[in-house]
């Protein structure tokens, strides 16, 4: 198909089926990054409350449709479809729109990292032994964290599974935590997480002490990535807005001469 744009312009087509191409690939690394994390977080999904599932799958969704934008793009681009880029930078400049909006409510909301790990950690606790997957994963966090608890190793005391152990166990013991506290050179030790906090065990030498609330800062790194991600994401939408434009105009003129100078060779 011989080109109907020429000069600069042609220079601006090019550009943007690279920005596009980038844009596709932007879209697929959301759909890989979506597709990993309930793959390697898939625990998370046992936890409804917490939305994980959701988040990934919002992640993948929003890869998609950003990987079909982005074709789209190209394929306007390189073919000079006049009607395929005006499509294609209306759904841009409202998936921009949306973003911009998302932004700004998670700002003016306050959104509270801490209040969001506390509510995870405080949900899970309150499930232990309830679901051997939650029982799983809260015993993985705590070994591979090395903490103890929601705000620290206390929070066991007053649990349902401590009251639970108490009433069912032959021994009397108060101030329970599970195995899973237990520092490493105590955990061979049958009785490691009982009777702490008492004369004769002191808590610092048996458990780790500090809370999973330290998880916020596992939490977030992966939110400044998103919002870097994000970022960038918005900076290539802005520059293919602006070629699509470009480009748009061009085309448009471009049909506009044909059209006339058909005009006159009819008259003439």
């Amino acid at each position: 198909m011989r080109s109907r744009v020429v000069g600069t312009i042609r220079w601006v087509k090019y550009l943007m089926f690279f920005f596009n191409v980038l844009f596709w690939l932007t879209g697929v690394a959301l759909v890989v990054i979506g597709g990993l994390g309930e793959l390697l977080y898939g625990d998370y999904k046992n936890i409804t409350q917490t939305g994980f599932t959701s988040a990934t799958a919002i992640l993948m969704g929003v890869g998609c449709a950003i990987g079909v934008l982005g074709f789209a793009g190209c394929y306007g681009a390189i073919r000079e479809n006049y009607y395929t880029l005006k499509v294609f930078s209306y759904l841009l400049t409202l998936l921009l729109i949306t973003e911009i909006a998302l932004g700004l409510w998670l700002y003016f909301a306050h959104f509270s990292l801490s209040k969001f790990v506390k509510g995870f950690l405080d949900n899970i606790l309150s499930k232990y032994e309830e679901d051997k997957d939650i029982e799983d994963l809260i015993d993985k966090i705590q070994r591979e964290y090395h903490c103890c608890g929601s705000t620290s190793y206390k929070d066991w005391f007053n649990s349902e599974w401590n009251e639970q152990r108490q009433n069912n166990s032959v021994q009397y013991w108060v101030n329970n935590v599970p195995r899973s506290c237990c520092l490493s050179n105590t955990t061979h030790l049958p009785s490691c997480g009982n009777d702490l906090d008492t004369p004769t065990k002191p808590a610092e030498r048996f458990v780790h002490t500090e809370g999973c609330l330290l998880l916020k800062e596992f939490f977030s790194k992966h939110i400044s990535f998103m919002i870097f991600l994000g970022a960038g994401v918005m900076a290539l939408h802005v520059l293919a807005i602006l070629f699509t434009c470009c480009l748009r105009r061009a085309i448009k003129h471009s049909h506009l001469l044909q059209h006339s100078d058909g005009i006159l060779l009819i008259s003439t």
